[in-house]
């Protein structure tokens, strides 16, 4: 497989805080080398990065929205230069969702725009809004907005022209929901499995992945790695109770990868400031090179 790393840094909080610390950690830890060993043609990573004057603009959401821009300029980019490859990315949390989507949501060979669904790991389903969020954090709201549930402006200037419906999205793990995120989940049909059902890969796969891969023409994966159990990676995203080892998440998107229209893959929210003793490192790489081994 040819891959394409996607480095993304910037959170509300700036460039190279919080989960901004993971991407190049991961780079630095060998990440690219080990999915070479596998057998993959890893290309160089293209890191996304504002000007000056974009980086010191007032606002965290507004921050947010510009390197969202940017990184959905990124993904258009390399699927127009390397059309054939699969995009990795290695970001700082789940803001990026609206920008990836965005980016795979650009024409590649013609005026059409590509038909997008999204597949988003988490022990939160981040489908809240500004009018249910209980703390009003940018961050809880990603997969609301790629639906078109608010923030239309956002949504416009991360390139995401056309929200997804609900059959765009399937979601896997969600342990922890607000209770009226929980309702909106239930009441658009959004379909998705437990943390339980993911422990048998192939059967959650064959109930989420083929009704979602027959209506579009790329597929990205979002993986939030507060999916995995706090007591072994504890430096990932915003723990919660239970969880998945790295291997069992790695076994869950191997079976997702393995559909042909799954176009990327990407992992956020790796505090790597905070993981002292390279615990949480270890399980989030066992989880990404578990999910690409067996990958054409």
């Amino acid at each position: 497989m040819q891959i394409v790393p996607v480095t993304f840094t910037y959170s509300t909080q700036g460039r190279e805080k919080g989960g901004g610390t993971g991407p190049q950690s991961l780079v630095n830890r060998g990440l690219l080398e080990r999915l070479e060993e596998q057998g993959h043609q890893v290309l160089t990573p293209v890191d996304v990065k504002l000007t000056d004057e974009e980086a010191n603009q007032y606002g965290g959401w507004n921050l947010a929205t510009t390197a969202g821009g940017r990184l959905a300029e990124t993904v258009a980019d390399v699927r127009r230069r390397w059309p054939d490859a699969f995009i990795l990315g290695l970001l700082a949390d789940c803001n990026a969702v609206v920008g990836v989507l965005g980016g795979l949501q650009a024409p590649v060979d013609s005026d059409w725009p590509q038909r997008v669904g999204l597949v988003f790991v988490d022990a939160h389903g981040d489908y809240n809004t500004p009018d249910t969020s209980p703390s009003g954090m940018l961050g809880g709201m990603p997969v609301a907005v790629a639906a078109g549930r608010a923030l239309e402006g956002h949504r416009r200037r991360h390139g995401l022209r056309y929200p997804l419906q609900s059959p765009d999205i399937v979601m896997a793990g969600l342990r922890d929901l607000d209770a009226t995120e929980a309702r909106a989940i239930q009441e658009d049909g959004i379909t998705w499995v437990s943390e339980d059902d993911m422990l048998d890969p192939d059967e959650a796969a064959r109930h989420i992945m083929p009704q979602l891969v027959a209506r579009q023409d790329a597929v990205y994966v979002h993986v939030d790695l507060d999916i995995l159990d706090p007591d072994l990676a504890p430096a990932a995203g915003l723990p919660a109770p239970g969880g998945l080892s790295g291997a069992q998440l790695g076994g869950f998107l191997r079976a997702v990868v393995a559909y042909p229209s799954v176009r990327a893959l990407a992992v956020v929210s790796y505090r790597a400031h905070d993981d002292r003793d390279g615990l949480t490192g270890e399980e989030v790489e066992t989880a990404i090179l578990t999910a690409l081994e067996d990958a054409p």
